[in-house]
């Protein structure tokens, strides 16, 4: 009997220490989330600066795409380490072949995100990038779909702080979205502006960047709201 208890407290061990794990990695995807953010929302205030060369604001515009590889790739992972966490502390129920389907299609996502990235400006890029808005259309309608049904009655999420929670990440989702068609009016704008001065490029950049600024703020505010469910469990 010795030795199963041993054996108990070992696996007991190894599953803690695999939770505590997946908690410090979900920590470091929501960091490089909001940080890269941050640094988008920065980066995007000078390329919408008329007063810079083109080559310049070209410049800051490239740096951008490349930091929104950061919060592009936390997006999709911090649902992954999410639900194994929840099914960990059997918050939601999720057999083994659902956190083997979310992890499949997780590192499947992550891969779309970097494949768009890798090969912006193609032909395939661009086919990516429709399967990743694609995929976020349909992450959206579930997500709303499980966290209504389980706040409202007895859905597979157990613990309504978190059924919150499915429903404040889709509304970062669709943010999300909007931000992305706000960064697309600038590669028009940049475009057109390669072809020489133009007033209705500069405007349609300037528009973008206060559209992309109040939206900032509101994922933002949504995000910290999201950090508080998860840390402070309300209900």
């Amino acid at each position: 009997s010795g030795r199963c208890s041993a054996r108990t407290r070992l696996a007991a061990n190894s599953g803690m220490d695999l939770y505590w794990t997946l908690v410090f990695l979900h920590v470091i995807a929501f960091a490089y989330w909001l940080g890269g953010d941050f640094g988008v929302y920065v980066t995007g205030g000078y390329v919408a600066r008329a007063d810079l060369p083109l080559a310049e604001r070209l410049r800051f515009l490239d740096a951008l795409m490349k930091i929104d590889i950061l919060p592009r790739t936390g997006i999709v992972l911090l649902p992954v380490l999410g639900l194994q966490i929840a099914a960990m502390r059997d918050a939601i129920f999720l057999p083994e072949w659902g956190k083997l389907a979310v992890w499949l299609g997780g590192a499947a996502w992550v891969a779309i995100v970097w494949g768009v990235f890798a090969r912006r400006g193609t032909p395939l890029g661009e086919r990516l990038q429709r399967i990743d808005v694609m995929l976020r259309y349909v992450v959206i309608a579930a997500l709303v779909v499980i966290g209504t049904w389980s706040l409202i009655e007895v859905g597979p999420v157990k613990e309504k702080w978190l059924a919150a929670k499915f429903l404040t990440y889709t509304a970062l989702l669709a943010i999300g979205l909007y931000l992305r068609s706000v960064i697309k009016a600038w590669r028009v704008g940049f475009i057109e502006l390669q072809r020489g001065p133009s007033e209705s490029a500069e405007r349609l950049i300037a528009l973008g960047i206060q559209r992309g600024r109040r939206g900032a703020w509101l994922f933002w505010a949504i995000i910290a709201l999201t950090a508080y469910l998860g840390v402070a469990k309300p209900f």
